[in-house]
């Protein structure tokens, strides 16, 4: 009787940890001292999330059978978390301009951003990068940088740390938005300036926006056409 009130009790401390959800910011422990790249003209568009999980959701520890016991997730959704990054990455450079002031537009697409601990830590980022022209709407510069990490965790469950995952995870998000910002065929392709072409069409420049997002994945194929054909008619 006494060992299964024991059992009892380990399996509702269990339950109870399962429950444990941690708010994360992705903010970095201290700025990171950035060469200034250039002048202040690029703006930060609206940030995507492709991944197949909840907007606000980023990782979990979990127990043996692959149950989450705590979880990483963000107040805001991911996407405004990672913009909000980018714009500290940006001016941290030297490279943001506001709204309306700058000749290129930032856009960034999230494939990939999780941490995940059973044993070990694990944390991987993908980000999908676009630098668009704000007068022509042409992408002058494309990249997918990624980073992960891998730790070795003093076991795992309920014994593990929520805190050194959000550690590794917000390590992982700024390796890759330094190598994104640092990349030199972006600060040439800012420097080179807008194209001296005739701009495209507002018709144009919306299916290339819709384009865009069909390539993403953010739309079908089927509502791409859909929304094209609206714009034609």
């Amino acid at each position: 009787m006494i060992i299964g009130r024991l059992a009892g009790f380990v399996l509702g401390g269990l339950f109870l940890a399962g429950c444990t959800t941690t708010p994360v910011t992705l903010d970095p422990a201290s700025s990171r001292d950035a060469a200034v790249a250039g002048d202040a003209n690029v703006e930060m568009a609206t940030v995507t999330d492709s991944r197949r999980h909840g907007a606000n959701w980023l990782g979990a520890i979990r127990g043996g059978f692959g149950n989450p016991l705590q979880t990483l997730k963000t107040e805001e959704p991911v996407s405004e978390v990672v913009r909000e990054q980018f714009i500290t990455g940006l001016e941290q450079r030297g490279m943001l301009a506001q709204e309306g002031e700058g000749e290129f537009i930032l856009e960034v697409d999230i494939e990939q951003l999780d941490s995940n601990q059973v044993m070990r830590r694990e944390a991987h980022s993908r980000l999908d990068v676009a630098l668009i022209e704000q007068g022509s709407r042409q992408i002058v510069y494309e990249n997918s940088v990624r980073s992960s990490n891998v730790e070795g965790g003093a076991g795992g469950g309920i014994f593990a740390s929520i805190e050194k995952l959000e550690e590794i995870l917000t390590r992982t998000l700024w390796e890759t938005i330094d190598e994104a910002l640092d990349d030199e065929r972006l600060h040439q392709a800012i420097a080179d300036g807008p194209a001296e072409a005739q701009p495209s069409s507002e018709l144009e420049a919306d299916i290339e926006a819709l384009r865009r997002l069909r390539d993403r994945g953010v739309m079908t194929e089927d509502e791409y056409r859909e929304r094209v054909l609206h714009l034609v008619d």
